[in-house]
Formats: C-alpha cells, sequence, structure tokens
C-alpha cells in the first residue's frame, strides 16, 4: 500500500510544480511576448544549470542513505547540510561568473542576478524535500509544494494583468522558496528527533567521496539536457530561445510522468535491491513496461499534432520551427520514457559510476556537436542534436542492462501493444486532419492496454492498490 500512497503524493507535488513553472512559462509568453519568454527562458536554465551543482546529487544520495539508515537520519542530514552550504555557496560565484563572461541580453543578466538568492533558497528547499523521501513522507512535500506555488500562480496572474516588470517575478520566486524553507525546518526536526538544520563538519573527506559520483552524474545528466537553452541564448538571441523552449516547455511538462514513477519508487527499488534483488528486478519491471506502455500514445498524439498542441497553448504562433521542433521531441520523449528505468536500476543497484560516464560523455557531445551546428543550420539542429543525445544515453542505459530489457521488450503482451500503436499511427497519419479518429484512438487505446496489456493478476493489483512487490505473487 505504501508504494501506491508513495506515488500519489509524489504525483501531487511534481504535479504542482511542473504545472505551475508551465502555466507560468505559457503566462510570460502570452503576457510578455516571445521575446521578454526567451529571456525568461535563458534566466532560469542558467539558474537551474547552477543548482545542479549545488544540489549535487544530494536528491537522490540523502534520499536512499536516510531510507537505509532511518534511525541515524539526524546525523545524516546534519553532515551532509555542511556540504550543502559549500555547494550552495560555489554555485552561486558561478552563477555571477556567468553574468561576468557570457554576451547574454542586458535583460536576461539583470533577471539571472534575481535568481542567485533564488538558487541558495531552492537547493535548501530540495535538502529537506529529500529529508521527507528518505522517511517515505512525500506528503509533507506535498502541502509545502502547493502553498508555495499557489502564491507563484497569483503573482503571475497580478503582475501579467498589470504588465510589471519580469524582475518582480523573480522576486517572488526567491520569496516563495524561502517560505517554502521556514515550512520545512519544523517538520524535519521532529522526524529527526533533533535540529537538522545546522552544521557538522566530522567525517567531510568520506562523504565528500561518496557525494562525488552521485553528485557528477546529477550534474552531467541535467547538463546534456538542458545545455541547448543557454547555448542558443549565447548564439542564436532571446527570440529563438523563446522559440525552442516553447516546444522544450511541452516536452518537459510530458516527463513528469517518469519522474513521478522514478522519485515515487526510488527508497523502495534502494532497499530491494540490498533486501531480495528478486525483488529489485520484478519492480524495475513494473516501471519499465508502465512507462512503456505510457510512452507510446505520448509520442503519437505529440508527433501527429504538434502544431494543435502548441496552439491551444500559447495561442497562434508564427514558427514552423516550433512545430518541427516539437516533432523531433516527441522521439525524444519515447527514448525517454523507456530508457528512465534503465537509469534507476544502475543507479539503485551501486553503478552510479556508470551512470556518471554515460551523461558526461553526453554532455561533451551536446557540447561539440551543437559548437559545429547551431550556427550554421539554427534551431532544427539543436533539436536533432537533443536526438542523437537522447539515443546515445538510452543506448548506453540498456547496453549495461541488455539481459533485462531484451527480456522484458520481447514479452507477447509488449508486442501486442506495440503492433496496436502502429496500427493507429498509420491510422492518425493517412487522417491527421480528422480529430473524431484522434478521439476515439484517445479513447481505444487505454481499453486496449487494460485488457492485452496487462496480465490478470497486475489488472487486479491496480484495482485494488495492493504493493506492487509481493512474495506470494513472486512465487507463483
Amino acid at each position: 500500500m505504501q508504494i501506491w500512497k508513495n506515488s500519489f503524493f509524489v504525483f501531487l507535488s511534481l504535479a504542482i510544480r511542473a504545472i505551475t513553472n508551465f502555466l507560468i512559462g505559457v503566462g510570460v509568453f502570452r503576457f510578455y511576448g516571445i521575446e521578454a519568454f526567451g529571456q525568461f527562458s535563458i534566466a532560469f536554465n542558467v539558474a537551474n544549470m547552477c543548482l545542479i551543482i549545488a544540489d549535487f546529487g544530494f536528491d537522490v544520495l540523502l534520499t536512499t542513505e536516510i531510507a537505509n539508515n532511518r534511525e541515524r537520519a539526524g546525523e545524516i542530514a546534519r553532515k551532509y547540510f555542511s556540504i550543502k552550504l559549500i555547494l550552495a555557496t560555489a554555485a552561486s560565484i558561478v552563477m555571477l561568473s556567468v553574468l561576468a563572461f557570457l554576451p547574454l541580453s542586458s535583460t536576461s543578466k539583470s533577471l539571472i542576478l534575481v535568481l542567485v538568492a533564488y538558487i541558495v533558497f531552492t537547493t535548501l528547499s530540495n535538502f529537506f524535500f529529500a529529508f521527507f523521501r528518505g522517511f517515505e513522507k512525500f506528503e509533507y512535500e506535498t502541502r509545502i509544494s502547493f502553498v508555495t506555488n499557489l502564491v507563484l500562480l497569483v503573482s503571475l496572474a497580478l503582475f501579467g494583468v498589470l504588465k510589471l516588470n519580469l524582475i518582480f517575478l523573480m522576486i517572488v520566486f526567491v520569496a516563495v522558496r524561502l517560505i517554502g524553507i521556514l515550512l520545512s525546518i519544523p517538520v524535519s526536526s521532529r522526524l529527526a528527533g533533533g535540529k537538522i538544520f545546522k552544521s557538522d563538519l566530522s567525517e567531510l573527506a568520506p562523504l565528500i567521496k561518496k557525494v562525488f559520483v552521485f553528485g557528477l552524474s546529477f550534474l552531467f545528466g541535467n547538463l546534456f539536457f538542458q545545455l541547448d537553452t543557454l547555448l542558443i541564448g549565447v548564439w542564436l538571441g532571446d527570440v529563438s530561445a523563446g522559440i525552442y523552449r516553447s516546444a522544450f516547455y511541452i516536452m518537459v511538462m510530458m516527463l513528469m510522468i517518469p519522474d513521478i514513477a522514478i522519485s515515487s519508487s526510488l527508497p523502495k527499488l534502494s532497499r530491494a535491491f540490498i533486501d531480495n534483488k528478486t525483488k529489485w528486478e520484478y519492480f524495475s519491471r513494473i516501471i519499465y513496461k508502465f512507462l512503456f506502455i505510457l510512452a507510446l500514445p505520448v509520442c503519437m498524439i505529440t508527433y501527429f499534432y504538434p502544431q494543435l498542441i502548441l496552439t491551444i497553448i500559447y495561442g497562434k504562433i508564427e514558427s514552423y520551427d516550433a512545430v518541427a521542433i516539437l516533432r523531433i521531441f516527441s522521439i525524444v520523449l519515447l527514448i525517454r520514457f523507456v530508457v528512465e528505468p534503465f537509469g534507476l536500476m544502475l543507479t539503485t543497484s551501486n553503478r552510479q559510476v556508470i551512470r556518471m560516464f554515460i551523461v558526461a560523455s553526453a554532455t561533451i557531445l551536446s557540447f561539440v556537436l551543437n559548437y559545429l551546428f547551431i550556427l550554421k543550420y539554427g534551431l532544427l539542429a539543436v533539436a536533432y542534436i537533443s536526438l542523437v543525445v537522447n539515443v546515445f544515453v538510452g543506448a548506453a542505459y540498456i547496453m549495461f542492462n541488455a539481459k533485462y530489457f531484451l527480456k522484458w521488450l520481447f514479452e507477447y503482451r509488449n508486442i501486442g501493444i506495440i503492433s496496436y500503436a502502429s496500427f493507429l499511427s498509420v491510422l492518425l497519419y493517412i487522417t491527421v486532419s480528422s480529430y473524431l479518429v484522434l478521439v476515439l484512438s484517445i479513447v481505444s487505446f487505454p481499453i486496449f492496454i487494460y485488457f492485452i496489456g496487462f496480465a490478470k493478476m497486475e489488472r487486479n493489483e491496480i484495482i485494488s492498490s495492493l504493493p506492487l512487490i509481493d512474495k506470494s505473487r513472486i512465487a507463483r
């Protein structure tokens, strides 16, 4: 029952944040225009990349450490908090360096300057959220996210109507992160049986060594996915960044689905690998199957109806590039959905160093390809490069879990789902202008999945909300 409860609260937390960020992006686009949207996107792209330095894998590592040693939660948290403060300071310095050295517009630089404080407060908020997840108390993160993001949405609506400068919205981002910290402190102290919001520099060297692998993996894992927006801002300008991010925002919104599956199952999967590897393999297969099945309709709809999606969200967009980019991103979505479980398997089976080298190589590949082709071929080249890099990462994840991938992919139920998805794809291609066919496809696919995609036992588990990992069922 706990895994379903975790999934529900992770869903709410991520959904609240993702929907808020998405609505804010759409609101900035509609209220302020595509150039301001580009400046807003560049500023947050820089902030998020510096936030990677400040977090440096703590969300994953702290969650897994506390999940395995809850009786020492306060001690663990205090030790990691010390490193967190050091990294937050380093991230702030890096962000200020960006202002000095990158040739960005003056507006983008002003927005970035305000977000330096946002980096510090956000990384501390993430620290507390990781602490809650280690105890599988996801509901605390949900409540705090709801309060802070509601304030953000109200502020956006007010500022957009009044046409206030975007810098005021950035100040609100900083303020709500501070509110989140103040709400988290008493809850975390109660769970730990004492204060964790203080420094403990004992045993610092071995901790840094442990953090290093997780941190580099987290750093490069996010860089290879986000680097392109910053490069567009530097080499192609604010308007191009706005066009690209209009499609990118939609992709990120859809990637909330695998994020939920991965985040909610991380503590359980980490313990399962230590306690019972049969459970670990079984649960990994279930995660893969869910994401594989969900990936197909998401990819099909995004590929065949990119213009409809963009128009519904942003209004009329006078850019062929945005439509073409979103169509390319539909393939990226398929890849990310399918391969994320294999990345999680590397993390939870103590093979994080492999994942680190994969995403580090992907980041270098992304930079080199963009450097070679972005000025010559423009935005579409950036989207295709993103596709190539994600194929590289996905192939590497699968290679190190090859025996599981081949066995799970060619289950006869999966073959049936692929066949039906292929039939619907042909039908949508032929009748792409018919929304009736689209509606019928959307309605029929879940029904087909329910009866053909899942065994009776799996359907019963979903309906009754029983735990996904059960020894008696595995034995049968």
